[in-house]
């Protein structure tokens, strides 16, 4: 089964699901593409609202979600996109790793900051956590290839790709460079909405087959399996 690593299901929280009712469907669709974990990532801006706060609406927000959910539907796991800004090592972020894991999504700043990978650095120290990079395919059209390159060569961390970037021709080429290279690459929809930030999994998951076979997808889904089961 596949696990989608960056979703916005959750409803009434963030930019992604407006209602209930929305992220119902949206779990509908994911279930419909052969979704059967689904990693529940909302923003998460620190200077925006307090660490604790946004625990009690995540919460809340997971428990009215699952209240309603029907038999058969994808696990949730919680976990969120945390905006990285400056001294956020200093707040105890493991609330917000992939559920049980070490795993922390991190989204960076969209102009390249030498500080923000100093940030997760400390971060990865003090907490002993592993970033997961998110949607690396965003920032190839935004930093200089020697700012990627810094990012690449970051210990122990994940580089997590939208669906999309199978989509467009030049960050496709370089996913497949990064995979051939056996770089930790895992994929997400970063579904947000019913429109035009929807999933297609059943698209992405045709590219990888066509590019590294059947037994290679297996493969991948049993990695993505393995990172988020402790």
């Amino acid at each position: 089964m596949i696990v989608d690593f960056h979703t916005h299901i959750l409803p009434g929280i963030d930019d992604g699901a407006h209602d209930l009712d929305m992220a119902l469907e949206m779990l509908a669709i994911l279930k419909k593409q052969g979704v059967g974990t689904v990693a529940a990532t909302p923003h998460f801006y620190p200077h925006r609202q307090p660490l604790t706060e946004f625990l009690q609406e995540r919460q809340q927000a997971l428990e009215i979600l699952e209240g309603q959910q029907a038999e058969g539907m994808p696990k949730i796991i919680p976990a969120a996109e945390v905006y990285v800004e400056r001294d956020i090592h200093q707040l105890d972020l493991r609330p917000l790793c992939f559920g049980n894991t070490d795993l922390l999504l991190v989204e960076l700043p969209y102009t390249y900051q030498s500080w923000s990978l100093e940030e997760v650095y400390n971060l990865s120290i003090s907490q002993s956590i592993k970033p997961v990079f998110a949607h690396l395919d965003r920032y190839m059209k935004m930093y200089k290839k020697d700012e990627i390159q810094e990012i690449l060569k970051f210990d122990n961390a994940v580089f997590q790709f939208n669906q999309k970037a199978l989509f467009d021709r030049y960050t496709r080429r370089a996913v497949i460079k990064l995979i051939k290279q056996e770089y930790p690459v895992i994929f997400g929809s970063d579904f947000h909405n019913l429109d035009i930030r929807t999933s297609r999994w059943d698209k992405a998951r045709s590219v990888l087959k066509s590019k590294f076979g059947v037994q290679w997808l297996k493969q991948y889904d049993g990695f993505c399996m393995d990172l988020i089961t402790i």
